[in-house]
């Protein structure tokens, strides 16, 4: 909850201030407005659903945090899709919000960042991780988190400390995969350490006997150190099909 207080503070500060409103009592607004961006069939997005509304409930409850002005959160499903990220975003942006929560993915905030920075709405992200998703391109995207350039350099020091050479690298196929991968390619470049074999998985197909595939090749070459780089439920399903490859062999 702490963290959720964090984010409403660091929005409320951004939109407040950036609209050009005095901290004097006569020109503070009823309500102010701020949206929430999450993809709510997932465990994240549902958490992150009843923490922002436990921690409005929390700040309109304390007269003192915002001195009478009361803090209205709309939250929108993205379905983790760039597509209806947009259309989500947009439906935002023809409202009075002062800043909104998320995107949640790294695919959806690079498909709606753009529109951001046109229409000076900022976005404040706990989970996009992307390390293209860079402040200099996008001055109104602020990351809570850190992006995968700093896990792929703990990733390459740790193959690095065990003196192994050279991984297999399983990845989602989006921005968010790919680019997590060519930081770890960097990371591991920079270490004298290579990718030796990367297999990609299409994002929202993939089937079992598609991921049983990978890992049957996998199999079959010299490297057995093997780096999983997507989603929770595209990562799970590789842990899952490798046990189940395991036990059968």
């Amino acid at each position: 909850m702490n963290v959720i207080w964090t984010f409403l503070f660091c929005l409320l500060s951004f939109g407040i201030l950036s609209n050009g409103l005095s901290a004097n009592v006569s020109s503070r607004p009823s309500v102010v407005n701020i949206g929430a961006l999450f993809t709510l069939d997932s465990t994240i997005g549902r958490v992150a659903k009843i923490a922002i509304e436990e921690a409005v409930k929390d700040v309109n409850a304390n007269s003192s945090v915002l001195h009478g002005t009361k803090l209205l959160a709309t939250i929108h499903n993205s379905n983790c899709s760039g597509f209806l990220g947009m259309v989500e975003a947009l439906r935002f942006m023809e409202t009075d919000v002062i800043a909104i929560i998320g995107p949640q993915s790294s695919v959806v905030a690079h498909s709606i960042l753009h529109v951001a920075n046109e229409l000076q709405t900022p976005f404040l992200s706990f989970a996009a991780t992307d390390p293209s998703l860079s402040s200099l391109q996008f001055p109104y995207f602020i990351r809570t988190t850190q992006s995968d350039l700093h896990q792929m350099t703990a990733i390459a020091e740790f193959v690095d400390y065990y003196g192994w050479k050279e991984v297999i690298v399983i990845f989602l196929d989006d921005d968010y995969g790919r680019n997590g991968l060519s930081a770890l390619d960097d990371a591991l470049a920079a270490r004298r350490c290579r990718v030796s074999y990367k297999e990609g998985i299409t994002p929202g197909d993939a089937s079992r006997s598609g991921i049983m595939d990978i890992l049957v090749k996998i199999a079959m070459m010299e490297s057995r150190v093997i780096v999983l780089h997507a989603y929770p439920a595209a990562g799970l399903m590789v842990f899952f099909s490798s046990t189940v490859s395991w036990n059968d062999g």
